[in-house]
C-alpha cells in the first residue's frame, strides 16, 4: 500500500506537468482550475476502475460520485433525495489524492493517524444543507443531493468545489489527520456516508428530550414552567433544610457536563476528568456571582440554578435552545502559553450560515416564528441572538493582530483541545452546590 501511493503521488504530479505543459504548448488559454480538471481527469482514468462501484456519475463541475454502497428503494415516496434546506447527518473522511488523511469523523481512522484525543466525540457531523452554508463545500453538497439515506459514496472533487486555493488547516483538535489540506488540489471526500436528514430538527430533538427524561420519571408536564424542554430533577440526599436559595448570590460548585450518549465534554470534578480525559484540565469549584449581568452562561444551567439552594445536587437536561442552539459550537485547539484570547471563529460564521435557516424556518413549519420557536418564548431572539451576534463580533473585530512569541514558553505549552457540540443538540448538568459556609470540598465520584 505505501508502495502504491508514492507512486500514486509521482504519477499524478507528472500528469500535473504534462498536462501544463501542453497547454503552454497550444496556447490553450486555460485557467488554473482548467488544467487541474485535465490533470484530474487523467489521473481518474489511470487510478480508478469504474467496475468496482454500483453506480457513478460526473457532475458539470468535474466532481466524480462514485457508489460505494446503494440503499435499496423500498418506497420510493418515503425514500427520496436530500434536498436544499434539508438537515442531514453523515460520516466522511477527507483525503488528498495521494491518500493523506486531512479531516475525519472516525475514531479508528484518527487512531491510526495519531490523532485522536480522547476530548473530541467522534460522531457523524449533523449540517445544513444550503447553499449559503459556506462550511459545507460545494462538492460534498452536490453529492449528497444525489444519495438517500443509506448510501456510501467517494467523492473525488476538484479543489475549486472544496476550499479552492485556502485549503484545510491541521491543527489538530481530533477530526483532523496527520497532514493538513494544501490549496488547489484535488480531494477525496471518502466514504461519505448519509444516515439522516430531516426538516424538523427542533421537533426531533424534542423528541428525543421527552424519550430520555422518561428514565428519570418525567415527562413533558415536568418542564420548569415558562422554558419548554428544560427539565430540572433534585437527586438524593436531599439538603436536611431547603429554605435558602442560591439565586441573586454567590454559587460555588462542582459540575459534570455530558450529552444524551453519556459523553462527558465538561467537568471540574477531579476524577471525573481523569476518567473521561485522562488529565485534569479544570481544578477547583467553579464560583459565579449570580448578580452579575454581564457573566455569560449557558442559559439551561442558569436557569437550573436558579432553582437549587444550598447543599443541593440536581440534574438538568434541555434542548439546544437553552445551549448553544442551531449553530453548535466548533472544536478548537488553544495553547496554554498563548498570551492572547483564542477566538473561534467558526461559532460567529455558524451564526451567519445559519441564520438563513432560522429565518427560513420561521416562514411556515408549524407555527414556528424567529425569536419564538413555539414555547421557548424569546430565547432565540433575546439570549442567543445578542450573545452570536453583538458578543461575537465584538470579540472578532478586536482580537490582537500579533501575539508575542516566546520559544521557550512554545516547548513547554499544552495544547487543551475543547469538545465540538453539534447543533441542536440536548446537554446534560449534573451539579453539585456547595453549603454556604466556605466548604469546598468535591463530591465522591467513585461511582462514575
Amino acid at each position: 500500500m505505501t508502495i502504491m501511493i508514492k507512486t500514486l503521488k509521482i504519477a499524478f504530479a507528472a500528469l500535473v506537468a504534462m498536462v501544463l505543459a501542453v497547454g503552454c504548448a497550444k496556447n490553450s488559454g486555460l485557467d488554473t482550475s482548467g488544467h487541474e480538471e485535465q490533470a484530474l481527469e487523467a489521473w481518474m482514468e489511470k487510478n480508478v476502475d469504474f467496475t468496482e462501484y454500483s453506480e457513478w456519475m460526473k457532475t458539470d463541475d468535474g466532481t466524480y460520485i462514485l457508489w460505494i454502497h446503494k440503499a435499496p428503494v423500498l418506497d420510493p415516496k418515503a425514500d427520496s433525495l436530500a434536498e436544499e434546506n434539508d438537515w442531514v447527518r453523515i460520516n466522511y473522511t477527507g483525503k488528498t489524492l495521494d491518500e493523506d488523511v486531512f479531516y475525519t469523523r472516525s475514531a479508528a481512522v484518527a487512531k491510526v493517524q495519531g490523532t485522536y484525543n480522547r476530548r473530541t466525540h467522534y460522531v457523524p457531523d449533523f449540517v445544513h444543507l444550503h447553499k449559503e452554508n459556506s462550511l459545507l463545500p460545494k462538492g460534498t453538497r452536490e453529492a449528497l443531493t444525489h444519495m438517500r439515506v443509506g448510501d456510501m459514496v467517494r467523492v473525488i472533487m476538484p479543489s475549486g468545489s472544496y476550499m479552492a486555493a485556502s485549503g484545510y488547516s491541521s491543527t489538530n483538535v481530533g477530526y483532523n489527520g496527520q497532514f493538513g489540506l494544501p490549496g488547489s488540489v484535488p480531494v477525496i471526500v471518502d466514504s461519505l456516508e448519509l444516515l439522516e436528514m430531516t426538516t424538523q430538527p427542533i421537533e426531533e430533538e424534542e423528541v428525543a428530550i421527552g424519550s430520555y427524561v422518561e428514565r428519570w420519571g418525567m415527562n413533558a408536564a415536568d418542564s420548569l414552567k415558562g422554558h419548554k424542554g428544560l427539565y430540572v430533577q433534585l437527586q438524593n440526599p436531599f439538603p436536611f433544610k431547603r429554605d435558602s436559595v442560591v439565586k441573586d448570590s454567590v454559587l460555588t460548585c462542582y459540575y459534570k457536563a455530558y450529552f444524551l450518549d453519556g459523553f462527558v465534554f465538561d467537568s471540574n470534578i477531579d476524577s471525573v476528568q481523569m476518567r473521561a480525559w485522562g488529565e485534569i484540565l479544570n481544578e477547583g469549584p467553579m464560583k459565579w456571582d449570580m448578580k452579575n449581568t454581564e457573566t455569560k452562561m449557558i442559559e439551561g444551567f442558569k436557569q437550573a440554578c436558579c432553582q437549587a439552594c444550598y447543599g443541593d445536587h440536581i440534574r438538568t437536561v434541555f434542548t439546544s435552545a437553552y445551549g448553544y442552539g442551531i449553530s453548535g459550537s466548533a472544536a478548537k485547539a488553544t495553547t496554554s502559553s498563548s498570551s492572547s484570547s483564542d477566538f473561534d471563529y467558526s461559532s460567529y460564521y455558524n451564526y451567519l450560515n445559519y441564520y438563513t435557516y432560522m429565518n427560513m424556518y420561521g416562514g411556515g413549519y408549524g407555527g414556528y416564528g424567529y425569536g419564538g420557536y413555539g414555547g421557548y418564548g424569546g430565547y432565540y431572539d433575546d439570549y442567543y441572538n445578542s450573545m452570536y451576534y453583538a458578543s461575537l463580533y465584538n470579540q472578532m473585530y478586536n482580537q490582537p493582530t500579533s501575539t508575542p512569541s516566546n520559544e521557550d514558553e512554545e516547548e513547554e505549552s499544552k495544547v487543551i483541545v475543547s469538545t465540538e457540540i453539534l447543533p441542536f443538540t440536548p446537554l446534560i448538568f449534573e451539579i453539585w452546590v456547595l453549603e454556604d459556609n466556605g466548604v469546598e470540598e468535591a463530591p465522591d465520584h467513585n461511582y462514575l
